[in-house]
């Protein structure tokens, strides 16, 4: 019989190896062991020295969660999850002193967890044509602060919305391309970046824009 080699002090994965242990019911050797996460488990000798076990199983079920976050990675709700994330806690983000810099946070549940987020999305009424807001736009991303709204819905009421006036009434810009048919995008590019007039912008053709552009003409 080969002599038993003390495994004690010696680390396999995300475990340490503290004692020895009666043998197994099949005889062979066990020792106890203790995992990074802070669990003890009794391993097999010969299972911690060929690698077939690394931890006291939280290492697979931390790969079972990120196989499922992977497989969800690039879907509109990991997307959303990950935007107000980037709102919230990343400065170097655009939005970020609208949000984290005004002291909004997402609640750790959520924070910490995807699938959390995704299970009470999918059970508070998500689909792909909702989008998140916040009941108090001054509190925070968590369950109790938080509904699914239509995406036109959502840009009637953002604190930065601005609305137009045009033949007596006043309606933000959604509300005008809606009622006139216009491209959103397009008529917010022309006040934005070409700083045309609102008139302009809804009602010229875009035949017309093509036309001078190719002239070289920038009418103001």
């Amino acid at each position: 019989m080969s002599k038993l080699i003390d495994l004690t002090g010696n680390k396999y994965g995300m475990l340490t190896v503290v004692c020895r242990e009666k043998n197994l019911s099949d005889g062979f050797t066990a020792w106890r062991c203790l995992c990074e996460c802070g669990n003890t488990k009794i391993v097999r000798g010969a299972n911690l020295k060929r690698g077939s076990t690394k931890s006291c199983g939280c290492l697979s079920q931390k790969l079972r969660h990120e196989r499922a976050k992977h497989s969800m990675s690039g879907t509109r709700l990991y997307n959303i999850w990950g935007g107000i994330k980037s709102r919230c806690y990343r400065k170097n983000q655009p939005s970020y002193k609208s949000y984290g810099g005004r002291g909004i946070k997402m609640c750790t549940d959520w924070k910490d967890s995807f699938e959390n987020f995704s299970k009470w999305a999918l059970s508070n009424g998500y689909d792909e044509s909702m989008t998140i807001e916040r009941i108090d736009v001054n509190g925070d991303y968590c369950p109790e602060n938080c509904k699914w709204i239509p995406l036109s819905e959502q840009a009637r009421n953002r604190r930065s919305n601005i609305l137009y006036e045009y033949n007596g009434e006043t309606h933000c810009l959604t509300e005008w391309c809606e009622r006139y048919n216009k491209d959103y995008y397009l008529v917010r590019n022309r006040i934005k970046k070409d700083k045309w007039s609102f008139e302009r912008a809804m009602f010229e053709p875009v035949h017309s824009e093509k036309r001078n552009k190719k002239a070289g003409i920038r009418k103001r």
